[in-house]
């Protein structure tokens, strides 16, 4: 099937961004809540995103990412007597026990081993203070969260340790991205030997056990301390869409999970994500220069809508929805390369009345039209 870029000659008034929305208040019962799509970052609906919030374990999922991009996977730690004797949920290691910096981060994640968090901060940075230093400033610079600060690297109460649903979201975003941080989040299971004992660990997300079987689940994980209620954080792909569904402080699990299946119903029941191919060849709306992308751009629209494409002359590419609004904005300048073009005669000879002109692109491979 042919696949038609829309190239509008006359400039473009300047962009201002629109919400995607299918109009639902969704009728959940956490006291936060979020549901993105992953490839985009678009929000699909939001409870209280940005209200500052207790995260739990959650925090593990920054613990981790930081440790998988910083750390050597196959290096041995050495565990602490403070790491061995921490607070609640554990995954039993012994001071002096070395164990592999990978196995710890996936006994952290399936387990919410508050031990095995601590002995990686130590390990990583020297110490859990020095670590939370570095953790937080990797959340600002390289995630570019901007309300979260973590005093711990399990998520333990600590009244100074907090974020939001909105930077839960994108912290699991930007892990995501990551193929070891992805393997060890959709783990059900590990098989555990230390020091102590011989077991399996079982995660405690029940959605991703499939004690709670949701259709295309691939990661989770839980949190819960008194302050913060029941806290979750899901990811689940069906087809080309990936989605991340964030609750914060539900009044049980129960409520925690039948939230988050009601988030993932509403994203995947009513949008779309599409997709610009890496390599597309687009042109500024004069075509005065032509933007070879070097990446590939996605963004979400309503499954309802057909979106259309629309450059201006300072080449900023444009989602129009059917309402001619615009629902995603790239600037080809920083995600193309650009090169300088001579308009065509018969380009020049369309420009009466400034019409639309239209013209068929098959090599593109716009996905999503």
């Amino acid at each position: 099937m042919k696949k038609f870029f829309f190239i509008f000659i006359l400039a473009l008034i300047p962009f201002a961004s629109t919400t995607v929305s299918a109009e639902s208040d969704l009728p959940i019962n956490s006291e936060a809540g979020i549901i993105i799509d992953a490839k985009s970052g678009k929000v699909l609906y939001e409870k209280n995103m940005d209200k500052s919030m207790y995260p739990a374990s959650l925090t593990k999922v920054a613990t981790a990412i930081y440790a998988i991009e910083h750390g050597d996977m196959d290096e041995l730690v050495t565990v602490s007597k403070k790491a061995a004797k921490a607070d609640g949920s554990s995954v039993f290691i012994e001071p002096g026990e070395e164990i592999e910096l990978s196995k710890l981060i996936a006994g952290m994640l399936i387990n919410s081993g508050n031990d095995a968090a601590i002995a990686i901060a130590e390990h990583m940075s020297g110490s859990e203070k020095r670590f939370m230093e570095d953790l937080n400033e990797f959340l600002s610079k390289e995630v570019n969260v901007t309300d979260t600060h973590f005093r711990n690297p399990h998520g333990l109460f600590d009244k100074d340790h907090v974020t939001t649903a909105s930077d839960l979201a994108k912290i699991t975003q930007y892990a995501m991205k990551n193929e070891t941080f992805r393997e060890y989040f959709g783990k059900k299971d590990l098989l555990w030997e230390v020091e102590t004992w011989d077991t399996t660990l079982i995660t405690h997300h029940k959605i991703l056990k499939g004690e709670l079987p949701y259709k295309g689940i691939t990661g989770g994980k839980t949190g819960f301390v008194s302050q913060s209620g029941y806290t979750l954080i899901s990811t689940a792909t069906r087809g080309d869409q990936d989605l991340i569904a964030v609750t914060l402080k539900a009044p049980s699990d129960k409520v925690a999970y039948s939230d988050t299946k009601l988030l993932f119903n509403y994203g995947f029941e009513n949008f779309k994500s599409g997709k610009i191919d890496k390599k597309s060849k687009l042109y500024s709306a004069d075509y005065s220069n032509s933007y070879t992308l070097n990446e590939d751009l996605y963004y979400t629209h309503l499954i309802s809508d057909q979106p259309s494409l629309k450059t201006s002359n300072e080449g900023i590419l444009s989602i129009m929805n059917q309402k001619g609004e615009a629902i995603k904005s790239f600037d080809l300048n920083t995600v193309a390369d650009v090169r300088n073009t001579v308009l065509p005669a018969p380009i020049k000879k369309e420009r009466i009345n400034d019409k639309l002109i239209k013209f068929s692109v098959p090599s593109l491979g716009l996905g999503g039209f």
